[in-house]
């Protein structure tokens, strides 16, 4: 992909938030209108203010930030094979999941511990 970065920039073609995240180096970042996973705070997506992640593959969020850490109840996965981890900075595995709705945290993960994410494909 990074050979095709700059292609877009004499027509200045938009590109989507994977292909630019891939671009701008990796770097994650949340607030996506289009986003690869969605967190929540309550079971069957509830609570206020969803965090929408984004990440190219072998990229993550370090921390899930204050208003998330250890607060995300169920998420769904849009695109992407992501890690999640008990700790910030990719601590304490507690599974690996693809595309799909969780309206609960699958696979035997404790409701409200997980602290960051990290996409692996």
């Amino acid at each position: 992909m990074k050979e095709n970065c700059f292609e877009a920039i004499p027509g200045i073609i938009e590109l989507d938030d994977e292909h630019a995240a891939t671009c701008s180096g990796g770097v994650a970042f949340t607030g996506s209108n289009d986003p690869d996973v969605i967190l929540y705070r309550d079971v069957a997506f509830g609570g206020s203010n969803p965090l929408a992640v984004n990440a190219s593959t072998n990229d993550g969020l370090r921390y899930v930030g204050d208003n998330f850490n250890d607060l995300t109840s169920s998420f769904v996965i849009i695109r992407g094979t992501w890690n999640f981890y008990r700790d910030a900075d990719f601590g304490v595995s507690q599974g690996t999941f693809g595309p799909g709705v969780y309206s609960s945290l699958p696979g035997g993960i404790p409701n409200d511990s997980i602290s960051s994410l990290f996409r692996v494909a």
